[in-house]
């Protein structure tokens, strides 16, 4: 019944809260694993790519070497040894082989003793004994020989292919130096991005090709430990190099030599399009997140605007309806207030005769101006009574702003009783009061609190009118001191009231009265009054015995 103004503000945050979260989360749970899946899959992504570009290189030297030996093999099958060993021949042979592939800077022929018998080329390597060079052995071992950048006689680093050719009395060697810059720039060649690059490295971590970040032919990487660790869950991975930077490395051994193709590119240039995904998704979430706070704050506004009215228009409405009972209630002691009234005036009907006497005593000079100052004060005593029962009247009925305050209940109770004594004693009814002269005090509305207590007590005069009529009914008003509350007890001898009636009292337009003799708003209207003050009601009756009415009220501490 009691229309309580909403808390605006813990509304409009609860709201806001339900309205921005709740979509909010799953839009942030799914944004976020898919970003976790996206990145995944674009890191595959990369990391295979560059993985895929070391195998690809790495078998495309190793088909450069390949064919380079298959080079040597073919002029070996095509010429003899003593053929060779003509400087003419060897030399008609040489351009035939350079005009083929152009891989090679020179060619020589060496005995099975490992004497240099013939050469062609830009230097004097004739007669030079490499018996015990390693390169030779190891041809004359394994039938093949590609070697690793060395600086040999000619003191500059150069990769030689040499064959064992098996002649007709005994074994020689066809050796021939590879072009070093066409070499260097098959591998150096390769570049992703930026900071992107291939270079070979041997067993040792000793460049085989020119690196062009950092480092020198021939020289030892001092990364090359990493290169050899095992690749990554998609054929590659980052290490932290030497020099301090992050980069992606993959590697690829190869099978015509044992050396390692390695591609690396630095990890932030190779992951530069992962961190722009990863910008865009930021601005995803702070734009969608943004969008539906503004959203929530507008719909919340609204929403909140709504009910604020609606408190409004609910508080209207109570006031109206306490207005109604008020009236009502009024309407009901209509009677009791016009016999208050009557009284008095009847007595100043009486003392306007007798001083109408005592003035025609006067003009006859036998009258007594004392008794007529007497009468006047007569007049003034019972237009006083008449002032004070209109203002009772006019302050019950008229409508007033809710106050809270310290109400000192018994006051206050005697207060109610006088306004209805006078029906009361028309209808016969003997009204009887246990309350304290300075009782405890309670915390509340005083006109709405005369409101309930004007309420119960007509009731019960109305009930013990309908079983009594004008003798033998009894109506008391009495207080209870609890620990914590106060109870004011409303006891009548009346007609009581049923079990089905007791559990409908409290409900609106519900009466018991016959018709055009009750609104059936009282009840309600006090119910909800008295819970909105944190009190509450009991009732008690028997049918055909009277009924008693409780209202507990707590404390003003």
């Amino acid at each position: 019944m009691m229309a309580i103004r909403a808390d605006d503000r813990k509304i409009g945050r609860f709201i806001l809260g339900n309205m921005t979260l709740v979509p909010l989360v799953p839009f942030l749970v799914l944004l976020v694993v898919g970003a976790i899946l996206f990145a995944g899959a674009m890191e595959k992504n990369i990391m295979g790519r560059i993985s895929q570009t070391a195998r690809d290189h790495g078998a495309m030297v190793d088909t450069y070497l390949k064919e380079r030996r298959a080079d040597l093999e073919l002029l070996a099958t095509l010429s003899s040894f003593e053929a060779l060993s003509e400087p003419a021949h060897l030399e008609k042979a040489f351009g035939n082989l350079k005009a083929s592939s152009g891989a090679f800077m020179d060619l020589g022929v060496f005995d099975e003793t490992g004497v240099h018998v013939a050469y062609t080329g830009p230097y004097r390597l004739e007669g030079i004994d490499y018996q015990e060079e390693f390169w030779f052995r190891k041809t004359m071992a394994d039938g093949s020989w590609v070697s690793d950048v060395f600086s040999g006689f000619r003191k500059t680093p150069h990769v030689v292919v040499a064959v064992r050719v098996e002649g007709a009395r005994h074994p020689w060697v066809l050796r021939a130096t590879i072009d070093t810059d066409r070499f260097q720039s098959l591998v150096g060649g390769v570049r992703i991005g930026e900071t992107g690059e291939a270079f070979l490295v041997n067993d040792d971590g000793v460049y085989q090709s020119q690196r062009s970040s950092r480092g020198r032919l021939m020289e030892k990487d001092p990364d090359h430990a990493s290169y050899t660790t095992g690749d990554g869950p998609w054929g590659a991975r980052v290490i932290a190099s030497r020099d301090g930077v992050a980069r992606v490395v993959a590697s690829v051994g190869l099978t015509e030599k044992p050396w390692r193709l390695v591609v690396v590119q630095d990890k932030g240039e190779a992951f530069e399009s992962l961190l722009r995904i990863y910008l865009v998704i930021f601005g995803v979430m702070v734009g969608g997140g943004g969008g539906l706070l503004a959203v929530g704050v507008a719909l919340t506004a609204r929403i909140v605007g709504r009910l604020r009215r609606s408190d409004d228009q609910a508080v209207h409405l109570e006031e109206q309806l306490y207005r109604a009972a008020r009236l009502a209630e009024l309407g009901e002691m209509a009677a009791g207030f016009a016999h208050e009234i009557n009284n008095p005036l009847q007595v100043m009907q009486s003392e306007l005769a007798y001083m109408g006497e005592i003035m025609g005593d006067v003009e006859k000079g036998r009258g007594n101006l004392g008794e007529l100052r007497e009468s006047l004060g007569q007049l003034k005593l019972q237009i006083g009574r008449c002032s004070d029962i209109t203002r009772s009247v006019l302050n019950f009925g008229r409508k007033s702003a809710s106050k809270d305050r310290a109400v000192p209940i018994g006051d206050f109770l005697m207060d109610v009783v006088k306004m209805v004594r006078s029906r009361a004693e028309v209808g016969g009814v003997l009204l009887q009061t246990e309350i304290p002269e300075k009782g405890a005090e309670v915390w509340g509305d005083p006109s709405r609190l005369q409101q309930v207590f004007l309420n119960l007590i007509n009731n019960a005069l109305d009930a013990v009118a309908s079983r009594h009529g004008s003798c033998g009914g009894m109506v008391r008003v009495s207080v209870c001191d609890a620990s914590e509350n106060l109870c004011i007890a409303v006891e009548d001898n009346g007609e009581g009231m049923t079990e089905g009636t007791l559990a409908k009292i409290f409900s609106p337009f519900f009466t018991s009265k016959p018709p055009g003799s009750g609104t059936g708003l009282g009840l309600s209207v006090c119910h909800g009054i008295v819970e909105s003050m944190g009190g509450h009601i009991d009732v008690t009756s028997t049918a055909g015995a009277g009924s008693v009415f409780t209202v507990s009220l707590p404390r003003c501490s």
